[in-house]
């Protein structure tokens, strides 16, 4: 260790001790010092004369006094001054963080874990009505006024920030204030520790209340989905029109002409065994394309549920595909009462059947599918419909036109669906919608 360095530590640790301390350092160090040279001293001055050496005995001690009396009034001068700017700084301080309370549009929390005292500014008694002053018993005060759905991820990253000796705490949640309401506030918590253990011994912070910002983003949200639904129903209005319109064409023209076709065939003499054989298979390739366009008619058609519920509907729709399809397609309803839906709901879950049921139809390959359609006591509506088809990989599912269209329509209503199939283990879709 070289001299500079001991200097510094000499001077460091010499600030640092207490001004009677100080005192008493220079009041002994003089006064040995003065003890163990003045009488050397006072023997060279006095040239070994008796008489010289009584005379300056007698100085010696009054020079001593008035020498120590003016080296110890220089020091304490010199530290009354300091400890009189230390208290004119720590008094603008003061002043200045009670008007920087006094201004400030947040709470402000000051928590002096040494001394175990705690302290806020006007702003967070709007948060906390009943300060405590004890540090402990206001962090328990506080925590008390959380949100019980944020108190537990609260309590998580406060802890976390005592142990793990991080400085700064930002986070968001829901506060009880002073007049009974729940107020979105965003916290930012300092942290200071002793450099020495890490150790907190004073944790200051602020809270800034947020709830008109986050109501304007919620509003937002509400109007945006609000949006997205409206346009999303005038979309299915439209194509549900669509389809009306191309049912009634295959109907009504395609299917005559059909008609025409086959009584032209039936008409028809042909002698020839060959060509009667023809004839044959024309016509009941005549049959099947009747029988499929009337299937297809059925399917794009909306159901008219002025006329017909969904209950029948949902009957005939199974009706129109047994009819050609070999597939054992049962139906189940329980607790179904139609008067709680209006006429897009009801067209919404027959919809979410009848695309399920082409999905079967056209990939499952199965023998066996089940319906079922509930209302629970929470008035949400449940469809499950599951079948013995192949089944398929989730994880490599690729979402079709089929799934598409359900999921487009369930986004009206909020809805959820979920599909679980294994290779080899059929499929079960999961549709679930608030009425």
């Amino acid at each position: 260790m070289n001299l500079n360095h001991q200097s510094k530590l000499s001077s460091y640790y010499f600030h640092n001790i207490s001004p009677a301390a100080k005192l008493t350092f220079v009041y002994l160090s003089v006064s040995v010092i003065w003890i163990l040279l003045s009488d050397k001293i006072a023997v060279s001055i006095a040239h070994n004369s008796a008489f010289e050496l009584e005379k300056i005995q007698s100085v010696k001690g009054l020079f001593f006094v008035c020498t120590l009396a003016f080296v110890l009034y220089y020091l304490s001068n010199k530290f009354y001054k300091d400890i009189k700017l230390a208290n004119q700084n720590k008094e603008i301080l003061e002043q200045s963080f009670s008007a920087l309370n006094a201004a400030a549009r947040n709470g402000i929390i000051d928590i002096n874990f040494s001394s175990g005292k705690a302290s806020v500014n006007s702003k967070m008694k709007f948060f906390i009505v009943e300060s405590p002053a004890i540090a402990e018993e206001f962090v328990i005060a506080f925590y008390n006024r959380i949100h019980p759905a944020d108190k537990k991820r609260i309590i998580k990253e406060y802890l976390s920030l005592l142990n793990n000796k991080t400085e700064l705490w930002k986070t968001e949640y829901r506060i009880l204030a002073s007049d009974k309401q729940y107020y979105s506030v965003i916290s930012s918590i300092y942290i200071l520790r002793n450099e020495a253990t890490g150790q907190p011994f004073r944790m200051i912070g602020e809270l800034q209340d947020v709830t008109l910002l986050r109501n304007l983003q919620s509003d937002y949200f509400a109007q945006q989905l609000k949006y997205k639904q409206n346009l999303a129903a005038s979309i299915i209005k439209v194509q549900e029109k669509e389809r009306n319109r191309w049912a009634e064409e295959l109907h009504d023209n395609v299917s005559q002409l059909l008609s025409v076709v086959n009584l032209y065939l039936g008409s028809m003499e042909i002698r020839n065994e060959e060509n009667i054989e023809k004839l044959l298979k024309a016509k009941q390739f005549v049959i099947d394309a009747q029988q499929e366009i009337r299937l297809l008619s059925a399917s794009i058609k909306p159901p008219a549920f002025s006329e017909m519920s969904l209950h029948a509907s949902v009957e005939r729709l199974i009706a129109d595909i047994t009819r050609i399809k070999n597939i054992n397609l049962i139906f189940k309803i329980y607790n179904f009462d139609e008067s709680k839906l209006n006429e897009p709901q009801q067209l919404l879950i027959f919809r979410v059947v009848q695309e399920q049921l082409n999905n079967i139809i056209k990939y499952a390959d199965a023998t066996r599918a089940e319906i079922e359609i509930t209302i629970d006591k929470s008035e949400i509506i449940h469809i499950t419909i599951s079948d013995d088809g192949k089944g398929f990989d989730t994880k490599n599912m690729k979402t079709g036109v089929g799934f598409r269209n359900i999921q487009s329509r369930l986004q009206l209503y909020k809805g959820q669906m979920d599909i679980q199939s294994v290779p080899g283990n059929g499929c079960r879709l999961l549709v679930t919608f608030h009425v």
